[in-house]
């Protein structure tokens, strides 16, 4: 790839472990599923609206890494898909978007906002140590160019500016977002995220390229707990209503992913189809329904439960009190 070619963004994994621009089969698939999470996590928290988009980023390598690019193009491109591939989409929504414009910003705003999220994410939790904070007893303001930036205080009493709407999203995002892409992390291959050179960064950006180690990887990587039974006490046939995180939806499986306590459940609808519950995707919610710990077999004897939903319900929107303790 050349270093004028157009492109938006870029996640990349360098070091001697991909020297010569590879990663195996199953590597590079586990990474190309995390971007796309990640991605569109924050995408689906930016504009809620554009939900049923569906979407390939492009993967491109060269010598010396192994990188996903994000096109400069990517709304244009996903207009396209839209109207070639017959997506069903909200006839407003659709509108907006052949206008080329969503809510207040232009498509390529919006995307320049996901990866500036993403990139705050990884500039706090760096800083905090932790993906867990969600409150802060010492905050800084201050406003440059008309951002408004809150400072935040680690451990060691150091500040760092963050603007407010990306803390917002820190405060919010689940602990094991990054585990997909993060457990590809060694000593000798390491994570970056950034803008293309060619991009101008704009005021609230970080103003540099993101990377995690494996220094970092404990922020943001977690082991999953080998246990005995998850939740022993969801018992089978259980009424439930589970307050989580959608991380994922599968419409051949017709099933979701639910982020609860630090771990993935599998969910599906006692009727019906997930899509029908496609605005609840990658945000907060409560799900009701009942504990299912039943094998294939019709045994009573499944470790972790999936839970036959009813509803799903949203979470209620957090405030700055929230946020900011008195």
């Amino acid at each position: 790839m050349e270093d004028n070619e157009k492109y938006l963004a870029h996640f990349k994994f360098e070091g001697d472990l991909v020297k010569n621009g590879y990663l195996d089969a199953r590597k590079s698939a586990e990474a190309l599923i995390g971007i796309d999470e990640i991605f569109r996590y924050f995408l689906y928290k930016k504009s809620p609206e554009l939900n049923a988009v569906e979407f390939d980023l492009p993967v491109r390598t060269r010598k010396g890494s192994w990188e996903t690019l994000i096109p400069e193009n990517i709304g244009e491109l996903i207009q396209f898909a839209l109207v070639s591939g017959g997506a069903i989409y909200g006839g407003s929504a659709l509108k907006k978007m052949g206008q080329n414009d969503v809510g207040d910003f232009g498509f390529k705003d919006v995307f320049k906002g996901i990866v500036k999220g993403i990139k705050w994410i990884v500039q706090i939790g760096k800083h905090l140590k932790t993906l867990k904070k969600r409150k802060f007893d010492k905050v800084e303001f201050k406003e440059t160019k008309g951002v408004q930036f809150i400072g935040i205080y680690n451990d060691a009493g150091e500040i760092l500016y963050v603007p407010k709407i990306y803390l917002e999203l820190f405060t919010e995002i689940p602990e094991t977002i990054f585990n997909r892409l993060t457990q590809l992390i060694e000593d000798e291959r390491k994570l970056k995220i950034g803008f293309s050179p060619n991009e101008k960064l704009d005021a609230d950006d970080t103003k540099k390229e993101v990377s995690i180690s494996i220094n970092d990887k404990g922020i943001f990587y977690k082991e999953k707990e080998e246990e005995d039974v998850l939740f022993p006490e969801l018992a089978h046939n259980q009424y439930v209503e589970l307050e989580g995180h959608i991380t994922r939806g599968n419409e051949n499986s017709n099933t979701i992913g639910f982020a609860y306590k630090n771990h993935i459940l599998t969910c599906y609808p006692i009727s019906g189809k997930i899509v029908e519950d496609r605005t609840h995707f990658f945000g907060d919610c409560t799900i009701r329904g009942y504990v299912n710990r039943m094998d294939k077999n019709g045994v009573y004897i499944e470790k972790r439960p999936r839970i036959a939903y009813m509803d799903i319900l949203p979470s209620d929107k957090k405030t700055d009190e929230d946020m900011f303790s008195k």
